[in-house]
């Protein structure tokens, strides 16, 4: 039997010949080190990169490279994360510092908000009033101009970055598929691709849409591709993600919006922009307009059933759920509700959409290896 080290963490392993679903096994912090059990693996903080995962944006992931193989490892639960992280030196891993601003600067700066607005008044009048009705009609007040200006600031945020992908063959497939969904709409979309391995996908106000590498190197076909454009799409045409957003900035924040001056709040908004939760009313919502947008743009909507059942399959009854799943509200119930659509829905005229999956493959690998390239080179100068 394995002994384990006295200061052990449990962690989910992920990698090339690994389950989908990863493993559990459990390391610890030594020197400059990080000591996996499983083939007794030992990394050093040097080619570690922390990154932000999770459907909520707050799971701490550390990524890195043992020849040709690539290894993710997460903390099995919330206090696995605490106590690694209380363990990782921020200083000697790329991306710690960030994370942990990331995960922690949200809370503390709209405290300082809401604490510093002095307009209590307003807010009892929104504790008064059915706050969710409230916010939409508050949401329905921001004019265009300033939810582009919201949208411009957060997408200016994320380039920053450095992990954003506007070309090449995966952006090409998403632009093609999201541009075939939203012919018409009011709104100017714009399509990227992250890199990052989570299987997530999220929208900004104004008609921006991120779709992770992770999701697309998990979607077998286009149509499933569509599936999950059209529920964000969804999300921006009934202005979901911006009332989310007006939501956790906070009244005065709010105030300053609906008068058109987004300037105050910017920066907080783009902190938070990939930390949306949306109650399951608004997912169910978003999950019944998005079939029938696929519907109205003939576009089969069986690809929402193969991507949540095959989400469903590979972590049923198993403790180590990704939290994006989790988080998602009953995907039995979404299963069921997407195949019911399907039948009493027939899609007249629908023919499967094509991709290029090998070509997409191929581009992010390409993209992943020039991002590991321009890292390695930071560490060098």
């Amino acid at each position: 039997m394995l002994n384990h080290h006295a200061d052990s963490i449990e962690v989910l392993l992920f990698g090339a010949g690994l389950p989908t679903a990863g493993i559990t096994t459990r390391c610890y912090v030594k020197s400059e080190f990080i000591h996996v059990d499983f083939q007794q693996l030992k990394v050093a903080f040097s080619n570690i990169k922390a990154t932000v995962g999770g459907f909520d944006h707050n799971q701490l992931q550390l990524h890195w490279q043992v020849g040709t193989q690539t290894y993710m490892l997460m903390p099995a639960n919330a206090a696995a994360e605490k106590a690694l992280h209380a363990t990782l030196p921020v200083s000697s891993i790329i991306g710690l510092k960030s994370w942990k601003t990331n995960t922690k600067a949200q809370s503390m700066v709209w405290n300082t908000i809401v604490y510093g607005a002095g307009l209590i008044a307003l807010l009892l009048v929104l504790f008064v009033w059915q706050y969710d009705n409230v916010m939409t009609w508050v949401a329905s007040k921001i004019s265009m101009e300033t939810e582009k200006k919201i949208g411009d600031s957060v997408l200016k945020s994320l380039k920053l970055q450095g992990n954003l992908l506007e070309k090449g063959a995966a952006v090409d497939a998403v632009k093609k598929v999201g541009n075939q969904l939203t012919q018409g709409s009011r709104y100017h979309y714009q399509w990227f691709v992250v890199q990052d391995d989570a299987i997530n996908a999220f929208a900004v106000p104004s008609g921006i849409i991120f779709i992770n590498s992770g999701l697309l190197k998990k979607a077998d076909s286009a149509n499933e591709l569509a599936a999950v454009l059209a529920h964000e799409v969804q999300h921006v045409e009934r202005r979901h993600a911006l009332k989310n957003m007006l939501n956790s900035a906070g009244v005065a924040s709010v105030v300053l919006m609906v008068l058109g001056d987004a300037n105050a709040v910017m920066l907080v908004i783009a902190q938070q922009v990939s930390t949306q939760y949306f109650s399951r009313q608004v997912e169910a919502e978003a999950d019944l307009k998005g079939a029938e947008l696929l519907n109205q743009k003939h576009i089969d909507a069986s690809g929402m059933v193969s991507f949540f059942k095959k989400m469903d399959a590979a972590y049923k009854n198993k403790d180590d759920t990704p939290e994006w799943l989790s988080s998602h509200p009953e995907t039995l119930a979404r299963i069921k509700f997407a195949e019911q659509f399907v039948k009493s829905h027939p899609c007249k005229g629908c023919a499967p959409l094509t991709w290029d999956k090998t070509a997409i493959l191929a581009d992010l690998n390409t993209e992943e290896k020039n991002g590991k390239n321009k890292t390695n080179k930071k560490l060098e100068d």
